[in-house]
């Protein structure tokens, strides 16, 4: 039987990457700093072990045929530390390569994100390389870079996936915190700017890691991983409306008063030293363009993505409504 290695297992994405593993009938082993009593079935092995302590990995990658990593810390301010990136992002990437390397590894398959290159004002695909800018993209980026390097020279088929935005039941960062404000009454309605969004379900990210490690034509390849369509964040805000069962408001505050709030938040971070909740970099994550192309997954590995976003909202809002209870 096929098995896998599955690190950052406890998080958003990697819940459902294992479930779907045990559909496909591939057996897992997943990274954990601690026992996880009942997050996971009796048939999944758990590794207790930490990205950052190379010791605690030893023999993790024994008897693995394929290795998904999406362990990591993933917030993508850039106020955050460097540091802290670094130390998981890269360092804690280094550490499980290498171990996989000395554990005969065939394949590993990297999850990394859209922020390893600088968002544009257009559609981009793989060709578009401006650096990113952010510590959390620079991280990523270099990773990236490491893990193709080291497979490549070891022989193991590597593939790194450059996730847009991800949503799916258990819903987490921005799109919840967005959906928890609306829900809530907080979040101010926002006026229809035509920008755009690139979103992924959980599901169809698991149809790209899949597709990923059994391609022969994936290896040494990276792909932007997303719908073929996109969403502005007015579509995003007016489909969450509907499905917690709200009507989309009559009116809307102007777009200038955004950017007057978010100047204002600017100088209020300088004053207290501490990022405020909307500021110039809120203001661009929600009405600035990230915009990527899924042609080149899709022309090479056959990826279509099978769900949208109004598909899967009513699972998401049950789910976050059992969370609220």
């Amino acid at each position: 039987m096929t098995k896998a290695l599955v690190t950052g297992a406890t998080g958003f994405i990697g819940r459902f990457l294992v479930s779907h593993l045990l559909e496909q009938h591939i057996s897992v082993r997943v990274l954990v700093r601690h026992y996880q009593k009942d997050n996971f079935p009796a048939n999944v092995e758990q590794h207790i072990g930490d990205l950052t302590n190379p010791e605690s990995l030893k023999g993790i990658g024994q008897d693995i045929d394929m290795v998904f990593h999406l362990g990591g810390y993933a917030h993508a301010w850039h106020g955050d530390s460097a540091e802290q990136h670094k130390q998981v992002n890269l360092f804690g990437t280094q550490n499980i390569v290498d171990e996989c390397i000395r554990d005969h590894v065939k394949k590993f398959i990297f999850f990394s994100t859209i922020k390893a290159v600088q968002d544009a004002n257009h559609c981009i695909d793989e060709k578009w390389d401006v650096l990113p800018d952010s510590p959390y993209g620079k991280a990523k980026r270099s990773a990236e870079e490491l893990v193709l390097t080291k497979c490549r020279e070891h022989d193991i088929h590597v593939c790194v996936l450059r996730l847009s935005l991800v949503y799916g039941p258990a819903l987490k960062g921005n799109l919840y915190q967005m959906l928890r404000a609306i829900d809530k009454k907080y979040f101010l309605p926002i006026p229809p700017v035509d920008n755009h969004r690139s979103l992924v379900s959980t599901d169809d990210v698991c149809q790209a890691a899949m597709l990923a490690a059994q391609c022969d034509q994936a290896n040494g390849k990276i792909y932007f991983v997303t719908e073929e369509k996109s969403y502005s964040t007015y579509h995003i805000y007016s489909l969450m409306r509907e499905a917690l069962g709200y009507s989309t408001p009559s009116w809307y505050l102007p777009l200038w008063l955004f950017k007057v709030l978010a100047s204002v938040g600017d100088v209020g971070s300088r004053l207290i030293r501490r990022r405020l909740p909307f500021n110039s970099e809120a203001f661009e994550k929600l009405f600035g363009n990230s915009h990527y192309s899924a042609t080149r997954i899709h022309r090479e590995l056959g990826f279509n993505s099978q769900f949208s976003l109004r598909d899967l909202l009513p699972q998401i809002v049950q789910s976050y409504r059992e969370k609220k209870a």
